[in-house]
């Protein structure tokens, strides 16, 4: 009998595939890989001898990490976040899979033993019927964007989840969600979508934690749970890695910031500093964050700027043939197949659906020059995936627009002409919610959004509430009454924040990168302990700070004290 890829998926999941299994198999794959892992788990657990020894506080709380992963950068990140709140008298328990190897050594390595197995939390037979009838409940009405993206389940957003896992397949911005391809996409991943639901429900009750941690708060398994405890006012918090090395951006998640990112920053936040004196320094340490992003100190932005370089406006002008009696506008486009679709409202269908709009009214509008800038994280991102051929955007611009008139000018992932130089020339941004919305208006330029997100309604971006508003602003973008310098200085002021006091600065531990030029290796992030005993973590103060902001449930986002005013 001849066995289905589906059947081998379905049985490397269940609990009969061991641990054990499962890294042979890994071993098989890869063996080099896997070798390094072992010197750096045993190279970890000499190092961290000394907080499996430590003695912590008598726990009076309890901690649950929501885990899944054996990415060992995700591991390890959770076992210094942990050492934290056990010096703060919490006791954790850590989220995982029957098929993690990994994750239980480096967890114990840190002298973190006690683990839930999402696997123990399986449906019964009746609750798997009654998943499979609400899937046809859902597959039997119009299967659009628009519509699944609203799909609720049990108080779980479920809709975007499955969107988003079809775009990123397909690695297409618009994908069609009639065909027979997604459909059948749908299909298979709505039950376990469901499934999770029912998952979540039980993982919570069961465990009751006083502070949930997460880092991938919409993965297709933790966003129920994440759902869950918000709706039972459990303390959520977020954390993610900015685009610098040395820190971690947290967010704690509730009933309002539930579907906010990560890197934004409440609006009675940015009010409470704005009350601040901009000072001649806060303007030197901007300008020292942007020229950090854009001037290659950081390796997580510079993989967004390989080979660029500063170019005057006459040096852009001449290599892009843009007519110097013009103003400029840019489109800073999204990764349109590894579509964010969790965060604000888009006036359009997705991610694809706005940048086919968006070049169709530059081509229209030929009265300034447009230039259409392709994000630059389409180059590692489709290295590491493996992939070639057309780009994505290109294919929707053959396929919806046809020949761009001579005005509107594309410049691709891998030009040479430094981010920030384009800030410079350019008189009017546009983009949906990406981090241009935060850098450009601190240059006085203003930037046009087509969804709200981390800055919207802020004041210092011009925002729509239709797509039709939208598109007859870009039609005669360039009569729009050019930026305050009461909104200027508002744009710097939030920059500021979320580039000097949002992120928390870590010392204790460095992160490590080392990537391959195609595809992915375990260890491409890392992590090296700096700290060698307890006493001097104590010292260090990064991870108390941490513990501290994470036990108040009143702050909902995380500022560096030390810089906060």
């Amino acid at each position: 009998m001849k066995v289905k890829s589906a059947q081998i998926k379905d049985w490397l999941k269940s609990k009969s595939v061991t641990p054990s299994i499962m890294q042979m198999l890994r071993v098989v794959k890869d063996p080099s890989a896997e070798g390094s892992i072992w010197n750096d788990y045993r190279k970890t657990f000499k190092e961290a001898s000394f907080i499996r020894s430590a003695n912590f506080p008598q726990p009076a709380k309890k901690l649950l990490v929501l885990s899944l992963t054996d990415w060992i950068y995700q591991i390890k990140h959770e076992c210094l976040l942990s050492t934290g709140l056990k010096m703060a008298g919490y006791a954790p328990t850590i989220l995982i899979s029957y098929g993690n190897f990994w994750a239980p050594k480096y967890f114990r390595a840190f002298g973190i033993k006690d683990f839930i197995y999402w696997e123990d939390f399986s449906m019964s037979s009746t609750e798997w019927i009654q998943s499979q009838k609400d899937s046809q409940a859902f597959l039997s009405g119009p299967l659009s964007i628009r519509t699944v993206k609203e799909w609720n389940y049990r108080g779980s957003w479920i809709g975007p989840k499955l969107i988003s896992s079809i775009s990123r397949k397909q690695h297409l911005g618009a994908p069609d969600l009639s065909t027979p391809e997604s459909r059948d996409e749908i299909s298979n991943l709505l039950p376990l979508s469901l499934a999770n639901v029912g998952k979540a429900q039980k993982i919570l009750t069961s465990n009751a934690p006083d502070l949930v941690i997460v880092n991938e708060a919409n993965n297709f398994a933790m966003s129920p749970i994440i759902d869950f405890a918000v709706q039972n006012k459990t303390n959520v918090v977020q954390f993610i890695q900015p685009s610098r090395d040395d820190a971690l951006i947290f967010k704690r998640l509730t009933p309002e910031t539930r579907r906010l990112h990560a890197v934004s920053l409440s609006p009675q936040e940015l009010e409470r500093l704005s009350q601040k004196p901009w000072t001649s320094q806060d303007e030197s340490e901007l300008h020292e964050e942007i020229n950090n992003r854009y001037g290659g100190r950081w390796f997580l932005q510079s993989r967004n700027q390989p080979g660029t370089k500063p170019k005057s406006k006459n040096e852009i002008f001449k290599q892009l043939n843009l007519n110097p009696t013009k103003k400029v506008a840019t489109v800073f486009s999204h990764v349109l197949w590894d579509a964010n679709l969790f965060y604000g409202v888009d006036l359009f269908e997705d991610y694809g659906d706005w940048f086919i709009q968006t070049v169709k009214a530059a081509n229209n509008n030929c009265d300034i020059n447009w230039i259409i800038k392709l994000h630059p994280a389409n180059l590692f991102k489709r290295a590491q995936d493996k992939r070639s051929g057309e780009l994505s955007e290109m294919i929707l611009i053959r396929k919806y627009i046809g020949e761009l008139k001579p005005h509107v000018k594309l410049v691709f992932p891998d030009t040479d002409i430094s981010t920030k130089s384009l800030f410079e020339i350019t008189d009017y941004g546009i983009t949906v919610r990406g981090t241009v919305g935060i850098e450009l208006p601190c240059f006085g330029k203003l930037v046009l959004t087509a969804g709200t997100g981390r800055y919207s309604g802020l004041g210092f971006t011009k925002d729509f509430e239709s797509q039709e508003k939208y598109i007859e602003a870009l039609l005669e973008i360039q009569n729009l009454e050019p930026m305050s310098e009461k909104q200027t200085l508002l744009a710097k002021r939030h920059a500021h924040t979320i580039f000097k006091l949002r992120p928390w600065l870590h010392t204790s531990f460095r992160s490590t990168f080392n990537y391959p030029k195609e595809g992915r290796h375990p260890l491409d992030h890392n992590i090296e302990l700096e700290a060698k005993s307890i006493s001097e973590i104590e010292r260090n103060g990064d991870l108390r700070s941490w513990a501290s902001w994470a036990d108040n449930v009143d702050k909902v986002d995380y500022l560096n004290l030390a810089n906060d005013p």
